[in-house]
């Protein structure tokens, strides 16, 4: 019994010992994770609290309707900013401010640079170059958008099976069209967050009231894809076929991989191309020069 007793007790202590400095650097964690919280909650409030005054400015003075932009026109732009992945609903005051910047800003700047700090610059010339830069801060926001618009879609071309996978696994558990989105809304936006947004407003528009169908219509538009118009198509003619949604889903989301893995073979089958132009200008003539560089010395010294 006493040898037992010599095991037991320093054991109990051991572990005793062990269970409060596990509880104390358990707190200690919390209370240093708790702090850090706050910090970076009372960073993130003194950056809102230095960016509202900035965002009154811009919503007060950079009205839509006072630089000549109607309803239909705002809602066209909107409708545009949406497509480039702006969901703020006071986008198009800061897409009026970047087009007063280029139109006003940036050819005043360039008409300062070659007129008064350029040596050997003339009127004429001045004034040619800083008529070049009006143009090109007209035409900047609209070709911005654009480009953005491009990438948007490109990105969306990967995401979109991805979405479709999830459906058909929501559909095969019973749950119908419009669950199925609000379920994969917060997975979508984790693998595209402008995606997710879409979706995020086409389960708005449903909850406002607007039936399924439109809604869709109104994310395909957005989304600007082919396949997202063949979605609407399909899940159009389902409901009013009455077949079922989930075995069209599914094998349109086997389409839509096996056109992904398709794209992505044609890019890779593009690279041996693409590299033609790198390989002429970079790698060949340093390889021309390795090999004659020697026999150009050799027959130097020989006529010499």
């Amino acid at each position: 019994m006493a040898d037992l007793m010599t095991v037991v007790i320093p054991a109990l202590s051991f572990g005793a010992v062990a269970g409060l400095i596990f509880v104390l650097g358990h707190y200690y964690s919390s209370q240093l994770k708790l702090q850090h919280r706050l910090q970076a909650q009372r960073s993130i409030d003194a950056d809102e609290h230095a960016t509202s005054g900035i965002h009154e400015f811009v919503v007060r003075h950079f009205n839509e309707k006072r630089f000549g932009y109607d309803d239909a026109r705002r809602e066209k732009l909107r409708l545009e900013l949406l497509k480039a992945g702006y969901f703020n609903r006071h986008a198009v005051n800061y897409y009026v401010v970047a087009r007063v910047a280029c139109l006003l800003i940036f050819p005043s700047l360039i008409y300062i640079l070659t007129r008064f700090l350029s040596t050997g610059v003339g009127e004429s010339v001045a004034v040619i170059i800083t008529a070049v830069a009006f143009l090109v801060g007209f035409v900047a926001p609209e070709a911005f958008t654009s480009r953005r618009q491009r990438a948007l879609a490109r990105r969306y071309q990967q995401s979109f099976p991805d979405l479709l996978d999830l459906l058909v696994i929501c559909t095969d558990a019973g749950m119908t069209m419009d669950g199925a989105f609000k379920r994969v809304q917060a997975e979508i936006m984790r693998r595209c967050h402008e995606l997710g947004k879409h979706v995020e407003l086409m389960n708005a528009e449903v909850r406002t009231g607007r039936k399924t169908i439109e809604a869709l219509e109104s994310f395909a538009e957005r989304v600007m894809l082919d396949e997202t118009g063949s979605f609407v198509t399909l899940v159009r003619q389902s409901i009013e076929l009455g077949s079922d949604t989930t075995d069209a889903l599914r094998v349109f989301s086997d389409e839509m991989r096996e056109k992904r893995l398709m794209r992505a073979e044609e890019t890779a089958n593009k690279l041996s191309v693409k590299m033609v132009i790198p390989l002429g200008l970079f790698i060949f003539p340093v390889v021309l020069l390795v090999i004659m560089l020697p026999i150009v010395i050799k027959l130097a010294a020989v006529l010499r």
